[in-house]
This record gives structure tokens, sequence and C-alpha cells, in this order.
């Protein structure tokens, strides 16, 4: 598994808009956090739709997180940037399995057994 450019600013995002509390325009993020404002736009719009933003309309609108700090973590940040964790097919569906087994594979077994620890670590990261 590789984190995207998409990840890393999801999580500058999260993190830029905890320390300043209050509602940030996509600018202002754009800017301060060096990311081109459309791709800030994207970002904004996944994080909104996994709940962990929400945006405010007008003229004094902008972005501001929507959980409490001790509810965010590594893990939300990329599931809502590029889907689920899944490091191998055959994780995501046993019929995937280039060995036919479905499901009943050591190889199956350890995968999975990396990926539940890679899960649960990334959900032990909190940005505070």
């Amino acid at each position: 598994m590789r984190l995207t450019v998409e990840n890393d600013y999801g999580f500058r995002i999260i993190e830029y808009l905890l320390e300043n509390k209050g509602v940030i325009p996509a600018s202002e993020l754009s800017e301060e956090l060096n990311i081109p404002l459309r791709f800030t736009l994207k970002i904004l719009r996944k994080l909104n739709l996994y709940g962990l933003t929400k945006a405010k309309r007008g003229t004094n609108g902008g972005y501001y997180i929507n959980r409490s700090i001790k509810d965010i973590n590594y893990y939300d940040v990329i599931v809502a940037t590029q889907g689920p964790i899944i490091i191998n097919r055959c994780l995501d569906n046993p019929d995937n399995c280039n060995m036919g087994r479905s499901g009943n594979c050591s190889i199956h077994d350890q995968l999975s057994l990396i990926q539940e620890n890679l899960i649960r670590d990334l959900k032990a990261c909190k940005f505070y």
C-alpha cells in the first residue's frame, strides 16, 4: 500500500482546520498548504462526504471540522480520500484468489493479519 498525494493533502487540511479553529475558506487552505485550489476543493468534498468536515456557505463561508478532535484519526482521512484499505484484492473478495481457494489460503490469512494491524495502527494515529 502506498499513501497518495491526496492522502497527504487530506492530512494537512485536517491538521490545519484543527489548529485554526473556525470556518476557513478553501482559498486560505490552498494558499497556506500550497495545494492547488481545485485539488483542495476535491479533497474537501471527499472529507465532507465522509463527515470529517462541513462546509458553510456565504460570504463568511468555508470549511470546519465536523467531529471531536479525539474522534479523528489517520485511518479516517485515508478512507475518506481513497476508500477502504485493501492490501490485496483477495481481501476485498475471496473469489479473487489467484489460487482459486476462495479465502482458504495461508497467504490470505497472513495478508489479512497485516491489513488488520495496519488499520488498527492508523486508527491509533491521532492528530492531537
